[in-house]
């Protein structure tokens, strides 16, 4: 029985091909026939079923040829009533299995292991968002000239009373420009509240500590 047909439990509900479920049931209508008539009965997409458009090669004459095939992926409760349609012992066969699957699925075991899955997704969601919000504080705080991990010559030198004139933290400003490009270590701009130089560039904390130490 568990091999009776594949059963797709990637989306949020079991679902079965259309094409698949077609040839178990030897259906001798062709496909592209048989399925919209079986659609009369009342069947909608987007509710019991959805469309798949894919590409396949087939052999013809000895070519390898690529043909355009529509398939269509069903819920169980709509293969279930195509079996009894059929009126067939195999579609009689099929539907008790579509019944098994659905206990299953539906079992206690199974909607507790959902819940899981659906709580650990949204616990990832929400971490990603706080890394995002924290991300976007960062930027804004390099940005307005106030983290503690990126420093402009002038923050630092005033942070660590370093004494340096105008002169010294131009030198000072071209050189760690230079030391960061060459070992690709990031460099952001930021606002320095002074007319007389606007956006600078501001340095990673670890990088003013390797330059001076190789000063």
């Amino acid at each position: 029985m568990h091999d009776l047909i594949n059963v797709s439990y990637e989306g949020e509900r079991p679902t079965v091909s259309g094409r698949e479920l077609h040839e178990l049931l030897g259906v001798e209508t062709k496909y592209n026939d048989w399925f919209p008539r079986m659609c009369k009965y009342g069947f909608k997409e987007g509710k019991d079923f959805n469309l798949l458009i894919f590409e396949r090669v087939q052999n013809e004459g000895g070519r390898a040829v690529e043909r355009t095939v529509t398939d269509h992926i069903l819920s169980i409760p709509m293969a279930k009533e195509l079996c009894m349609l059929q009126r067939s012992e195999m579609g009689k066969k099929c539907r008790q299995y579509f019944i098994a699957v659905e206990e299953a699925w539906n079992s206690p075991e199974k909607i507790m292991e959902r819940a899981w899955q659906i709580a650990q997704q949204r616990a990832i969601e929400a971490e990603r968002r706080i890394f995002a919000l924290t991300e976007e504080n960062e930027v804004l705080e390099i940005a307005l000239n106030d983290s503690l991990r990126f420093y402009t010559v002038a923050k630092y030198n005033t942070t660590y009373k370093k004494g340096w004139d105008m002169q010294m933290c131009q030198s000072i400003g071209k050189r760690l420009t230079n030391f960061c490009r060459t070992r690709a270590i990031e460099i952001r701009s930021c606002e320095t509240n002074d007319e007389r130089f606007g956006r600078v560039n501001s340095y990673p904390l670890t990088a003013w500590e390797a330059f001076l130490g190789v000063s």
